[in-house]
């Protein structure tokens, strides 16, 4: 792992004079451009995300809009309150030369974070920008290759850190917070599958969230850590919080495949009783759709 990175007075300083004089132009430079979007390693990425069940019919997570490229240009995204999403936050996002700026709906100048994307085409850390939200906080990463392997989130004035954790198969496996002096025992959230099973691409977030997530889940709702997709289909969720609370303990069934063999679809089942709480809807959008979004709606 490659050091940890830290924030300083400096840095947020630097962060907002670049938001507040530099011109939020779309990326032009083809060669920064390429790296700069962990989503061309895709090429379908996700238009919306959404669930229901018996209480809501239907709640969009979040959807995003893209550009012909493939680099998302909008996303209202889903923001996590007390492990569940409460509410919506519409941004356009500004891909430059120093990153992405995500703006308020409509502006240009006032950008709620600023995420700094290395040479390597992977975020180096998201930071509050000259309009920031107290929902979205300030995150670096540290990777492994190719995967995501740490996030550290700085939240009054201490840091929180995270580890990823993945099998030989490439599926990730684990989230782990390191322990701190007020939780001795940390949070966990594990992920089993269906070894002999794969689909092309797929997406899961049915998890409960912190709120202090919410800079880490934006970038994953705009699909930056293409590695947390998983190879296999993914049949079991269980989060425990620290001091051994134990948060949501569900199975995954009845996945949907399009023909492509994209996961569109899934069932939220409570292992004892068998029953199923909740259903989960991906829809894709493909490089070869012309268009607009792909409107498959989750139950092919």
């Amino acid at each position: 792992m490659k050091k940890s990175l830290r924030y300083s007075g400096f840095v947020a300083g630097t962060a907002i004079i670049l938001f507040s004089c530099q011109k939020a132009d779309t990326l032009k430079d083809p060669d920064l451009a390429g790296k700069s979007s962990k989503q061309k390693k895709n090429s379908c990425f996700i238009a919306s995300f959404s669930y229901s069940n018996a209480g809501v019919p239907g709640q969009t997570i979040f959807k995003n809009h893209y550009d012909p490229s493939g680099r998302t240009t909008e996303v209202d995204a889903g923001v996590f309150s007390g492990g569940s999403v409460l509410s919506t936050l519409s941004l356009d996002l500004k891909w430059s030369a120093a990153g992405i700026a995500f703006t308020k709906a409509g502006t240009i100048t006032d950008t709620v974070l600023f995420a700094f994307v290395s040479k390597k085409g992977q975020i180096d850390r998201i930071v509050p920008g000259n309009q920031p939200d107290p929902q979205f906080l300030s995150t670096s990463f540290e990777y492994e290759g190719d995967q995501i392997s740490a996030l550290h989130i700085t939240i009054a004035g201490k840091t929180e850190t995270s580890y990823f954790n993945y099998d030989n198969k490439g599926n990730p496996v684990s989230i782990t917070d390191a322990p701190t002096a007020d939780v001795a025992v940390p949070g966990r959230i594990e992920y089993e599958y269906a070894t002999s099973e794969k689909a092309k691409q797929q997406f899961y977030l049915d998890e409960p969230r912190k709120f202090s997530w919410n800079s880490f889940s934006l970038l994953q709702y705009i699909g930056l850590f293409p590695e947390l997709q998983p190879v296999n289909l993914r049949t079991a969720t269980k989060v425990t919080w620290g001091n051994n609370y134990q948060a949501y303990n569900m199975k995954i069934g009845n996945q949907q495949l399009d023909q492509e063999g994209k996961l569109v679809g899934y069932d939220i089942i409570h292992p004892q009783t068998g029953n199923t709480i909740s259903h989960y809807s991906v829809n894709w959008k493909c490089s070869s759709d012309n268009n607009g979004q792909n409107n498959q709606d989750g139950n092919n």
